[in-house]
């Protein structure tokens, strides 16, 4: 059963039916940056000075940067078609990456708005992967204990976020999943045609 937190993210997430974001020096350690960028979006959701509806889009305007800053959107967009994305042409690949990245960074945003707030998370360690570092939290509620784990690895001497798994559920999986049955169902050229009109929805037209 998905709990609500992973139900509202993936809702977010269903685009086709903190301080400063300063780099993080790798020598930190992947944990350490998880925790920074947790620290910093919880920071934004509970300070005095931007609580309330008033402050709303101050808070999304700084919570997308911290995304901004954090995440590995590009990677995930690759990730995100598997084997359809060496089919592209570079010129695809780019809006491909393009309009994921900007749909990413809204649907991420509104899940720290709704569902983030003063948080207790425990830190359970960092473990080597294959494709870098994953680093596993805990957020202890009254009445659930939701783990989240981080998937990440460093590029210009930085730890960047390449997935994250909410109680065992992928969103990078949970993309590849969305995009491969339009694809089947359609073709690639449909589903960047359905990204683009929910990006300029979104208020922005995509280039």
């Amino acid at each position: 059963m998905i709990r609500p937190c992973v139900a509202g993210l993936f809702l977010c997430l269903a685009f086709l039916a903190m301080p400063s974001t300063r780099a993080t020096s790798a020598a930190q350690g992947a944990m350490d940056r998880v925790k920074s960028v947790l620290d910093t979006a919880i920071d934004i959701q509970t300070r005095k000075e931007l609580e309330g509806e008033a402050h709303r889009k101050e808070r999304a305007r700084m919570v997308r940067e911290l995304i901004a800053g954090s995440f590995a959107s590009s990677d995930m967009a690759k990730e995100s078609l598997g084997a359809h994305w060496k089919k592209l042409s570079s010129g695809q690949q780019a809006e491909f990456q393009k309009i994921f990245t900007d749909l990413f960074q809204d649907s991420y945003t509104r899940m720290v708005l709704n569902f983030l707030r003063k948080e207790t998370i425990e830190y359970r360690g960092e473990t080597p992967r294959s494709k870098g570092t994953l680093v596993q939290t805990v957020i202890m509620r009254a009445n659930e204990h939701i783990p989240v784990d981080y998937q990440l690895a460093q590029k210009s001497g930085q730890w960047w976020i390449r997935d994250v798994q909410i109680d065992g559920v992928s969103i990078v999986e949970n993309y590849r999943d969305t995009f491969n049955r339009e694809i089947s169902r359609s073709s690639f050229d449909g589903l960047l045609q359905k990204m683009r009109l929910q990006n300029q929805a979104m208020g922005r037209e995509a280039s």
